[in-house]
C-alpha cells in the first residue's frame, strides 16, 4: 500500500471509531425521512346570521294580576254616615259592618285572606283624620288586587239578597291607562259571572234574590270583579236585618260560592300593547357585514 493510501484509510477507521462512541449514531447511514406532505388548510366556517329573536316588551304583560286568594268587603258608610236608617233601632252601617264580620270569619276559614275598608264604625283609614270616602275605598281595593270586591249595603225595601253589577258597558280587554270613573268597565263580564255564580248560590240558600246592574258608588273605580251586595229582609220584617241568624245564612251561601269563583276568575286582556320589540344578536367576531 502505498503511504499515502495507507493515511487516508487510517483516518477513514479513525473517523468511523469516533462516530460509533457517540450515543444514538450508528454507522449506518439513515436516509432523511421524506417530507410530510402539507395539510390541506382549513376550510372557513361558514358564518350564518343569527336568527332574529322576537321578544313582547314589559308593558305588553298585565300590570296587575288578581291575588286569588283575597277577597274585599266594603262595608258601606260608617262614623257620621249612617246610611240608610231602616228602622228607629236599626242602621245601614251596622249592619253592613256585621254582616262583613260574618263573611270575613267565614272566608278567612276557607283560606282567603279578608281586606276590609273598615273594620269599626269609625269610617276613618288608620293614621287619619278625614273620613273615608269613596275614592280611598276605591283605591284600597285596587291596591289589594282581590279575585273578587264585595261593597256591602242594607236597605228596608224588598227582601232577600240585591245583587247589582255595574252598568258600564264591557269592553274587550283592559286599556293601559284606566279613566278612574270608567276602571270596572273591562272587568264587567267577570263581574256578571260572579253575579250569577252568588244568585246560584244563594238561591240554593232559598234566599229570595233579585238580580241587577246599578253604578253605585265606587264600583265603577274598581279594577277586579265587583258586585254590590244589598241585604234586604227576610220575609219583609225589617227587624231581621238585624238578626245574626239571617245575616249567617247568607254569609255562608255567599262564601261558599267564593270558593268555586277562586278558580274561576280570569284576568282581562290587555288592550293598546305596544308592538313587539325585535332584537338581532350581535354579528361574531371576525364575520363580514
Amino acid at each position: 500500500m502505498m503511504p499515502a493510501t495507507r493515511t487516508l484509510a487510517n483516518a477513514t477507521l479513525a473517523c468511523t471509531l469516533v462516530l460509533a462512541a457517540l450515543p444514538g449514531l450508528s454507522q449506518t447511514a439513515t436516509p432523511m425521512p421524506a417530507e410530510a406532505p402539507k395539510a390541506a388548510p382549513a376550510a372557513t366556517p361558514k358564518l350564518t346570521t343569527p336568527p332574529v329573536t322576537t321578544v313582547p316588551s314589559l308593558a305588553a304583560t298585565p300590570a296587575t294580576l288578581f291575588n286569588r286568594g283575597i277577597i274585599l268587603l266594603d262595608p258601606a258608610h260608617g262614623g257620621l254616615d249612617s246610611g240608610s236608617r231602616i228602622s228607629d233601632s236599626i242602621l245601614e252601617k251596622d249592619v253592613t259592618l256585621n254582616l262583613a264580620f260574618k263573611l270575613r270569619s267565614l272566608l278567612s276559614a276557607r283560606g282567603f285572606s279578608v281586606v276590609m275598608t273598615r273594620d269599626s264604625d269609625a269610617a276613618t283609614p288608620p293614621g287619619a283624620t278625614n273620613p273615608l270616602t269613596l275614592d280611598d275605598r276605591a283605591g284600597t281595593a285596587n291596591r289589594a288586587h282581590p279575585v273578587a270586591c264585595l261593597l256591602l249595603h242594607a236597605t228596608a225595601a224588598g227582601s232577600g239578597v240585591h245583587l247589582y253589577s255595574s252598568e258600564l258597558d264591557p269592553t274587550p280587554g283592559e286599556p293601559l291607562a284606566n279613566p278612574w270613573l270608567t276602571a270596572q268597565a273591562p272587568w264587567v263580564t267577570q263581574s256578571e259571572r260572579l253575579q250569577k255564580q252568588l244568585g246560584l248560590a244563594l238561591t240554593r240558600a232559598g234566599i229570595p234574590l233579585v238580580n241587577s246592574r246599578a253604578s253605585v258608588r265606587p264600583v265603577d273605580s274598581l279594577t277586579c270583579p265587583a258586585l254590590v251586595i244589598e241585604l234586604a229582609p227576610q220575609g219583609g220584617d225589617t227587624s231581621t236585618l238585624n238578626d245574626s241568624g239571617y245575616q249567617q245564612h247568607v254569609a255562608e251561601a255567599i262564601a261558599s260560592a267564593l270558593v268555586f269563583w277562586k278558580g274561576q276568575a280570569q284576568q282581562p286582556a290587555r288592550l293598546d300593547q305596544p308592538p313587539l320589540v325585535t332584537t338581532t344578536p350581535p354579528p361574531a367576531p371576525g364575520a363580514k357585514p
